[in-house]
């Protein structure tokens, strides 16, 4: 009975062995691409997402955080990305830089924004990208509708819209003029804000310009003129409040809380994190990235500040305030109001 019992025991940890060298050998690797200022809510909502569907728990998967910028080299990103040797790949950066890299490998990529160039009409990917829409769709011209109920513009006034070429799909400054047109509001200028001094500077000019109602910003500045990067919510938001005199809209409800922005209408950073999640588990499930279709923001957040709004002068309607699903009371998001 004894050798009975031994040889059982034995049998199970030489099945475990070989158990576990099976399981070792299918061991993936998520390799994810933040920045300081580029959504890393998004990016832990992300892997959250993945440990919630089963992966990490499984221990089938490990994830690997690379912080990327603006100005980080091509060649060290490819010797990084090929030292990884990564199943997937999480892209929450937005940066054409980083895309370009990523480009060049057959590596699965999901990217949070910018979809629209890997994938064709229909949203089928034409090289190894999918994922994201930059933003819900006719966001801009229903972000400066929503505005336009916020802060009406005096007669005879105009906006500025502060651009970046940098990251040209995520507020593309043709939509944003397409988006004027249609709601018949006149623009002034556009400026080039990718340079945090060059965006400093324009909000300053036209702070005092009594012809100017609003200042729209884009994806705003990429780095510093000395070629280092900008952590927005450390400097960027705390400027914008000290600073800006003018209604603005962001599409970041983080900017509206710190009170960079009078109010937001934007997507949901949790939720769009975790549609990044759902279509890598897809892949490490075995489906190929040609067959997953490029996705729309689920959900959209709309923000206001009233604490920036009595800065301005401005109160809310009621209807406003009905519209609003977050309604920040301060700017250090303590006093909240979510419905």
């Amino acid at each position: 009975m004894k050798r009975m019992l031994t040889k059982g025991v034995l049998l199970v940890m030489v099945l475990g062995m070989f158990a576990n060298v099976g399981f070792a050998a299918e061991m993936k690797k998520v390799l994810i691409l933040s920045t300081v200022r580029s959504k890393p809510v998004a990016a832990q909502s992300g892997a959250n997402r993945l440990e919630e569907l089963g992966f990490i728990d499984q221990k089938t998967v490990t994830n690997v955080w690379v912080e990327v910028s603006a100005t980080t080299d091509s060649a060290q990103l490819v010797t990084q990305v090929k030292a990884e040797a990564p199943d997937v790949v999480l892209s929450f950066t937005g940066l054409n830089n980083v895309m370009s890299v990523l480009e060049e490998f057959a590596v699965p990529v999901i990217t949070m924004t910018a979809v629209e160039s890997y994938v064709n009409a229909d949203g089928i990917p034409t090289a190894n990208v999918t994922g994201m829409y930059s933003k819900l769709q006719d966001i801009i011209f229903n972000s400066y509708k929503f505005l336009q109920q916020v802060a009406p513009l005096k007669p005879g006034q105009q906006v500025v819209f502060l651009d970046n070429p940098q990251m040209p799909g995520v507020v593309p400054k043709e939509e944003v003029i397409d988006a004027l047109q249609r709601l018949q509001i006149p623009l002034k200028a556009v400026v080039n804000g990718a340079i945090y001094e060059d965006w400093q500077q324009a909000i300053l000019q036209y702070n005092d310009d009594p012809e100017v109602g609003w200042i729209l910003h884009g994806a705003g500045p990429s780095s510093k003129r000395d070629g280092s990067g900008i952590d927005a919510a450390k400097e960027g938001f705390p400027w914008l409040q000290a600073n800006l005199k003018k209604p603005s809209i962001s599409h970041d409800a983080a900017a509206v809380q710190a009170g960079g922005a009078l109010c937001g209408f934007s997507m949901d950073l949790n939720d769009v994190g975790a549609q990044c999640g759902e279509l890598a588990a897809r892949v490490l499930q075995g489906e190929s990235i040609s067959a997953i279709k490029a996705e729309y923001p689920r959900k959209v957040t709309v923000a206001l500040n009233r604490k920036t709004a009595t800065k301005l002068g401005i109160v809310f309607s009621m209807d406003v305030l009905k519209l609003a699903n977050i309604i920040y009371n301060d700017y250090e998001g303590k006093d909240v109001i979510r419905k």
